[in-house]
């Protein structure tokens, strides 16, 4: 069903039974699958493909041009993948360069930068922002209003708390610093609030606890606590996130 009050421009394809709520706008090389259902008042340009099954929620841009998109380049234009069985909540915002995996659910809210794509089965949660040049693997969970920087890295299985910060600017403008975020291995556990500062890199079955100011390398296995955080103990063995 599309609405009458719906716009599609002549170079988008549709599938079989999509639904297509009032006032949304597709606009581009957009191309959707069978059952794709798109909410009112959403905005989708650009070259975008939406895979079978997915659901867009109402008042959400799906290809957002980037700085120098926004300044002309048509050269700019990456293009968005939406893979089937996809959620993408109401008000969300995803720019060109962005890649979900089969699965991939939103909260409300999110806001997902050029150039980050997110693996399969994947879930973040409503408020979060992931600041663009990002990798997200797979069955990831990112609670609510996590600030993921740019150049950062999530490995699969990774548990990121509510609030939780990852940065990349060591210096804060104060000298010349080449940007680079953590990279946070598989199964790690980050607890809520907790900041993981430039270039951290936490080992693979870690946990941080919540709270935490994470300043150093975490090596696998390991619980961290504390401001600055401290190794408290390992990770008993019977733990693991990471397990399948």
């Amino acid at each position: 069903m599309i609405h009458p009050t719906a716009y599609i421009s002549g170079d988008s394809k549709l599938g079989e039974k999509n639904r297509i709520g009032a006032y949304a706008i597709i606009d581009g090389e957009v191309r959707l699958g069978d059952l794709v259902s798109i909410g009112a008042y959403t905005e989708i340009s650009g070259k975008v493909g939406i895979g079978e099954g997915a659901w867009i929620g109402s008042h959400c841009v799906i290809g957002h041009p980037t700085r120098e998109g926004l300044r002309g380049s048509k050269a700019d234009r990456r293009g968005v993948h939406i893979s089937e069985g996809c959620i993408i909540r109401s008000g969300s915002i995803l720019y060109d360069g962005v890649n979900l995996g089969e699965g991939v659910e939103l909260g409300h809210s999110v806001m997902i930068r050029e150039d980050v794509t997110v693996g399969d089965h994947s879930l973040i949660g409503t408020g979060t922002v992931l600041d663009g040049h990002i990798s997200i693997g797979r069955y990831v969970r990112i609670q609510t209003g996590v600030y993921i920087s740019s150049y950062s890295t999530v490995e699969d299985r990774v548990f990121i708390g509510p609030r939780a910060v990852l940065l990349n600017d060591k210096y804060m403008m104060q000298r010349r610093y080449c940007l680079k975020g953590p990279r946070i291995r598989s199964g790690v556990s980050i607890g809520g609030n907790s900041v993981i500062l430039p270039g951290v890199e936490v080992g693979e079955g870690s946990i941080i606890g919540a709270g935490a100011v994470v300043t150093v390398d975490v090596p696998p296995r390991t619980i961290y606590v504390g401001v600055p955080a401290r190794r408290l103990r390992d990770v008993p063995p019977e733990w693991g996130i990471g397990l399948p």
